[in-house]
């Protein structure tokens, strides 16, 4: 069976490395589209989606989040970043932060959320990767970073994902199919 959906599901990973190219406007505008299409329950639609293409900005997300590795007193994981440069979004010309009020749905919510923009990007040719690593720049007592990033009063960081034109060619995982039970 022939699918453009269940090719882009089937053919999509993870990428960590992008080309110096930034997204193009109509691709910046179906991701936009791709994020507010996703379903929420009881259709609550809390969540907000910062999208990220100044350069300074996303220099700036990075430094938040090693800061923030650092505060937690995590040594080894505060070196392990250190060590590759402090990079987390792997110079992605894209970052889109989904932020949500807190609530017992909003996880699932943002999963979806990020999927559709994962999808999308791979049906457009660009690459992605889901990050919950900015999670370490949006804790406790981060309410001025929360600010500086636009999170609206109240939500909280759900989860991340940078997007660009793949640098690398990635073959998918493979799966097992003994994580399927039927019954």
């Amino acid at each position: 069976m022939q699918n453009q959906v269940l090719d882009t599901v089937l053919n999509r990973s993870s990428i960590r490395a992008y080309a110096d190219t930034p997204v193009a406007p109509e691709q910046l505008e179906a991701l936009k589209k791709a994020a507010l299409a996703s379903p929420t329950a009881m259709n609550r639609q809390d969540q907000r989606f910062i999208f990220i293409t100044d350069p300074e900005k996303r220099k700036r997300l990075e430094q938040a989040i090693v800061d923030g590795v650092i505060a937690s007193g995590n040594v080894d994981f505060a070196e392990r970043m250190k060590s590759r440069g402090g990079r987390v979004t792997y110079d992605a010309p894209l970052v889109v932060i989904i932020c949500a009020k807190p609530s017992h749905f909003a996880p699932v919510d943002a999963g979806i959320a990020v999927e559709n923009i994962v999808l999308a990007a791979g049906s457009m040719g660009l690459g992605s990767v889901i990050l919950g690593m900015p999670a370490s720049a949006f804790g406790p007592g981060s309410e001025s970073v929360k600010r500086e990033f636009g999170f609206p009063e109240g939500f909280e960081f759900m989860i991340a994902v940078s997007v660009g034109t793949p640098a690398v060619q990635k073959t998918p995982h493979e799966w097992d199919e003994s994580h399927i039970i039927m019954m």
